[in-house]
């Protein structure tokens, strides 16, 4: 296990192969979303239906990451990052070759199980290889990846479609999955002592949530998400309908949220060195309630809801991180079990933000969806502050 020395060739390898993982991972998650009406014709069907294959791959996950997380404490991190990588590229070739709307469906959800095999072990992994300042650091650069795919993703997949035909998003993404695997075959994954018993889920699971704070920390993570992404899900209907932005536009002021959030992310690890994980998950938890709460009341202000936005986008980065790094120290003898239920939780709080928000921002605008947010967000500071006091 790394401490606080020195990072060497073998550890940057490690990271810099971690972060093309998260960085390849998040991005397919976003490219898609721009090209759902060039896929829908292409296999003549309707866009809802096109759209059943985002559901069916963060179905996929989020039912996928609790069952295959704890296989995690049991065999190398290392060997299953390869397996879940193989899947997910597997799963993209499939997709640039499908040649029909079933076969795309199953092959999404491939790539889906794939993904939760892999991004739960690398939290794992950063929580098994590193400890203290040097576990701070790495999981801010880790973090930032998934930034960096929110900032370029959906431009990236708009230019893709309009430059070529759709196949070529799978196909690069298929590329950009084999680099991070090179580095994975050459460097130590994890020190931790690995348990040779068959994986019974049952103990596992009661063990998990036996453990003092995980289950609470868990609940941090859905309620924090949850109020993020309601925000978030709707900002883009929310920007073509008062200021009649075209996707372009609006695409533009995701990539300026995604970059601020990279660049806050990618230096996370020294904020939460410098005043604690709790202290930074608290102080910018506060800050992200208030700014939400600002972006709903100068919501019909472009300018202002800009500067709010670039704002939200630090708090975020340096909050979720913080929180993050708090979970991945919280098992560490079930550390992929609980990074897969903290990935799973993630995908129920989209979910829930989701289905739970076209009502909301129906009936009472998005100044009303935001309110709800911050309370989401609200909840979450005052878990963590009843986690920092016991």
């Amino acid at each position: 296990m790394l401490k606080d020395k020195a990072i060497n060739i073998s550890e940057i390898l490690l990271v810099t192969s971690l972060f093309l993982v998260v960085f390849v991972i998040g991005a397919d998650s976003f490219i898609i979303s721009p090209l759902l009406p060039a896929i829908s014709q292409a296999f003549q069907t309707t866009l809802p239906n096109t759209a059943l294959a985002v559901t069916i791959y963060a179905l996929c996950y989020a039912v996928g990451a609790p069952f295959l997380g704890p296989l995690g404490d049991r065999f190398s991190q290392r060997l299953l990052l390869k397996v879940g990588l193989s899947l997910f590229l597997a799963g993209s070739l499939l997709c640039a070759l499908a040649s029909a709307i079933t076969q795309f469906y199953l092959f999404r959800g491939l790539a889906g199980i794939g993904a939760a095999l892999t991004l739960p072990n690398v939290w794992a992994t950063i929580g098994n290889r590193f400890t203290g300042k040097a576990r701070n650091n790495v999981m801010g650069i880790t973090m930032s990846a998934l930034s960096l795919s929110i900032a370029i993703g959906v431009p990236l997949g708009s230019w893709l479609a309009q430059l070529t035909d759709w196949h070529m998003m799978f196909w690069a993404s298929a590329v950009l999955t084999v680099f991070p695997m090179f580095p994975l075959f050459f460097t130590p994954v994890g020190s931790i002592t690995l348990n040779k018993k068959p994986v019974n889920y049952f103990t596992h699971f009661r063990r998990l949530f036996t453990t003092r704070h995980a289950a609470l920390a868990l609940l941090i993570n859905l309620s924090w998400m949850f109020g993020f992404y309601l925000m978030y899900t709707f900002l883009g209907a929310h920007l073509s309908q008062t200021f009649h932005l075209s996707a372009g536009q609006s695409g533009t002021i995701f990539m300026i949220y995604g970059l601020g959030n990279f660049i806050s992310s990618f230096f996370a690890g020294l904020v939460t060195s410098a005043i604690g994980a709790h202290r930074s998950i608290i102080l910018n938890g506060v800050f992200s309630v208030i700014l939400i709460l600002g972006i709903g009341q100068f919501s019909n202000s472009l300018n202002w809801l800009m500067i709010l936005l670039l704002l939200l986008s630090i708090c975020q980065g340096l909050g979720v991180t913080a929180l993050t790094t708090l979970i991945v120290g919280i098992a560490p003898q079930n550390r992929s079990t609980m990074m897969a239920f903290n990935s799973a939780s993630l995908y129920l709080a989209l979910t829930l933000a989701s289905s739970l928000g076209g009502q909301i921002y129906t009936l009472y605008s998005f100044n009303g969806l935001n309110v709800v947010a911050a309370i989401g967000l609200a909840v979450a500071v005052l878990l963590t502050i009843r986690i920092s006091t016991r």
